[in-house]
């Protein structure tokens, strides 16, 4: 049985489908889950200040490393012992909050995830480990009910006991959006915390807008506003102590590759060709924050 105090979620909203996030809410709270939402979305959400639970609404798009900070504040001042993160549109299963709390307790993870399923083509998305080298690992639960562990996951379903940010920090704001779960796993990996996976816990989740496919590789789709911060921050990386250099690189090869192939696949070229040659321009300046020259490009 989950106590008081145990765990809270924290969900990043912005401009969110309000069926989807009522659910997700309504789910959470069934499992005796408390909930934060912070809201970077351009008008304030008024159905969710009485929905019953902690409603933060920032006036504007602050970025996600942002939000995701103001939730945990909001979680440390109230003496949660845990958070776990969401999307706005997350398919919780029952019992995914105990599952997840007995699993960190059983391997006294200090963070801790679970395996995701692509919601359209339904297979399982792998999990990528980076070593201290920088070469990754792509892994896979493939059935199996053994627990393993990976330097880095995305955010959404991932569980963390609070006291880990004392030692590690909080999100990195200057990011805006894009490889702040990254850059804050790899923090955590570089003193030597791993993120343990539960593979009996399962979510659903789906990347980007859309996908096509090229030589057989999906390629998803982001609007042309999130591809600056992709190239940006992917420059960005190049900085940091704790990343390994020859992941940066490789991150930054892949993101030109990604926003070339975009430019010549989607309708809106001119965009899609400004916000990359910005983020590349911008990333080389170490650019950090919001870029107001994509404020006005829908953000998805």
């Amino acid at each position: 049985m989950i106590n008081t105090k145990q765990i809270c979620a924290i969900i990043v909203a912005y401009n969110p489908v309000l069926t989807d996030l009522i659910q997700t809410i309504a789910s959470l709270k069934c499992q005796l889950c408390d909930v934060v939402v912070v809201d970077n979305s351009p008008l304030e959400i008024m159905e969710l200040k009485d929905a019953g639970i902690e409603y933060r609404w920032l006036k504007g798009n602050k970025g996600i490393a942002l939000a995701q900070n103001i939730g945990i504040e909001y979680c440390v001042e109230n003496g949660y012992e845990n958070v776990i993160f969401f999307d706005q549109d997350s398919k919780i299963p029952d019992n995914f909050i105990e599952n997840m709390l007995q699993f960190a307790i059983n391997n006294n993870a200090l963070i801790s995830a679970p395996v995701f399923y692509d919601e359209a083509r339904g297979f399982e998305y792998a999990i990528t480990h980076v070593k201290k080298n920088g070469l990754r690992e792509k892994l896979y639960s493939h059935g199996r009910k053994e627990t393993f562990t990976s330097s880095v996951v995305i955010s959404s379903g991932s569980l963390v006991k609070t006291s880990l940010f004392d030692t590690i920090g909080m999100m990195d704001a200057s990011l805006f959006i894009d490889y702040v779960d990254t850059e804050w796993c790899l923090r955590c990996f570089d003193q030597n915390h791993l993120v343990y996976i539960n593979p009996n816990a399962v979510m659903i989740h789906s990347i980007g807008n859309s996908s096509f496919s090229v030589f057989g590789f999906c390629v998803p789709v982001h609007s042309a506003a999130r591809r600056y911060y992709r190239v940006r921050n992917a420059f960005r990386l190049l900085r940091y102590s704790h990343v390994p250099k020859l992941l940066a690189l490789r991150e930054i090869t892949f993101c030109v590759v990604h926003s070339l192939i975009l430019i010549f696949h989607e309708k809106d070229k001119r965009n899609y060709l400004k916000s990359f040659i910005s983020g590349v321009w911008d990333g080389i300046r170490n650019v950090a924050g919001e870029n107001p020259r994509t404020s006005n490009i829908k953000h998805k």
